[in-house]
């Protein structure tokens, strides 16, 4: 066991943060941050997790811990006895050596902002402390805390525009409502979302879904693209003859990371995608795209009744959009409702001229035509997406999910 390089009395001040990590490369990398930063002295110590423990038992809990999990036969359970010792509302970030996909799952569900394998570049520790201490944005100002929230758009059969929906979107997210937005989407052989706003679309997509052992603040800040101040876009065009080889929980993993990225994070789904309901469950609201069609009709109870079974605390949005494209074709909205057992939420109006001009362009609607009918109506989604004064939502850090066990 490395013992800490120095020891101290107990302090008033309570720091930033404290790291406690057991190879010299990462301290050394940890101390020069700390420089840069203005850390106090005594920030950043050699020790592994039960160094951290016994120091943290006679000091006051700083906001932030940087533990190394590195030799620890039980680290979920080494880390229920730190928490004995720490505030309940400690963020904390873990290093280990062991490269496992399972072990970065059972860590984020335990409530730790992040787990980093070493060796860690410089670049991806900034980027990782930089991420936890920020506290969650409030939705109405009375400091409740609120959780980074997933919105998934998926067109109940094609053609219907729901690219159309998620980019425009994630554009009011990040413009009108200055969010900071992610826009995914997960189509890698044909997505368009990139394309809509004439961007050129990143490189490492297609790594992150084979190696998601990879995936951090800054892999993703490298493989999305920048379309404007708070509004950054993953997208793919990969090669129909090299086959992509997926690795489970890939995407669930990758979400996940870019929820600690940004504030909002729109996916355009592919509607096959939804099979097994992961993404569904991982989403806060879900955005059912169709048309007054007989077929849309059909396809929008499928996906209404499947989601209801496997995602049932997940919000359903059900919109119709293109309105008076099909002419005589349409069904009443009255009928429609009737055959998929619920109301639609909101009707867009077909208007071509707006979105031709969008497409041309390369721009988000909003951007060409702001007194549209139809931009107005995805105004109202987004409001209904990101409401100005909604109910917030309470972040969970790791030692107060794991206290509020033990109390319950």
């Amino acid at each position: 066991m490395i013992m800490p390089a120095t020891k101290t009395a107990p302090v008033a001040d309570v720091p930033p943060l404290l790291a406690c990590v057991t190879d010299d490369v990462t301290a050394q990398g940890l101390h020069r941050l700390a420089g840069e930063r203005g850390w106090p002295d005594g920030a950043v110590r050699c020790g592994d997790l039960a160094d951290a423990a016994a120091l943290l038992a006679r000091m006051r809990t700083p906001p932030l811990l940087l533990i190394d999990l590195t030799g620890t036969a039980d680290p979920l359970a080494d880390l229920g006895a730190l928490a004995e010792v720490c505030d309940p509302d400690t963020r904390v970030i873990a290093l280990g050596t062991v490269n496992d996909v399972n072990l970065y799952r059972d860590l984020r569900e335990m409530g730790v902002e992040d787990y980093l394998v070493k060796p860690v570049a410089p670049e991806a520790l900034a980027a990782a402390l930089d991420r936890a201490p920020e506290p969650p944005r409030t939705a109405d100002g009375d400091g409740t805390e609120e959780t980074a929230r997933l919105t998934a758009v998926v067109g109940a059969r094609g053609g219907v525009g729901a690219t159309t929906v998620a980019v425009n979107l994630a554009w009011l997210l990040a413009n009108a409502h200055h969010r900071r937005t992610a826009l995914v989407d997960l189509d890698l052989y044909f997505g368009t979302t990139a394309l809509a706003l004439d961007l050129e679309p990143g490189r490492g997509f297609r790594e992150a879904l084979e190696t998601p052992g990879r995936i951090d603040g800054l892999f993703i800040e490298r493989a999305t693209v920048r379309a404007g101040e708070r509004l950054f876009v993953l997208d793919a065009e990969e090669d129909m003859d090299r086959a992509i080889r997926l690795v489970p929980d890939a995407v669930d993993l990758l979400l996940e990371k870019m929820c600690q990225s940004f504030e909002r994070v729109v996916i355009d789904l592919p509607r096959d995608a939804l099979a097994g309901g992961d993404v569904a469950k991982s989403a806060g609201d879900v955005i059912l795209v169709g048309d007054l069609s007989l077929a849309g009709m059909r396809d929008m109870l499928r996906l209404r009744e499947y989601l209801s079974k496997v995602a049932p605390d997940t919000r359903q949005h059900l919109v119709i959009n293109r309105v008076g494209l099909l002419g005589r074709g349409e069904m009443p909205r009255g009928a429609f409702e009737k055959g998929i057992e619920a109301r639609v939420d909101l009707m867009l109006p077909f208007d071509a001229a707006t979105f031709m001009d969008s497409a041309n362009k390369g721009k988000a609607a909003p951007e060409v035509a702001r007194k549209s009918k139809a931009v107005a109506g995805l105004a109202d989604l987004a409001r209904r997406i990101d409401p100005p004064a909604g109910a917030a939502r309470t972040g969970g850090s790791l030692f107060g999910r794991l206290l509020g066990r033990k109390a319950a």
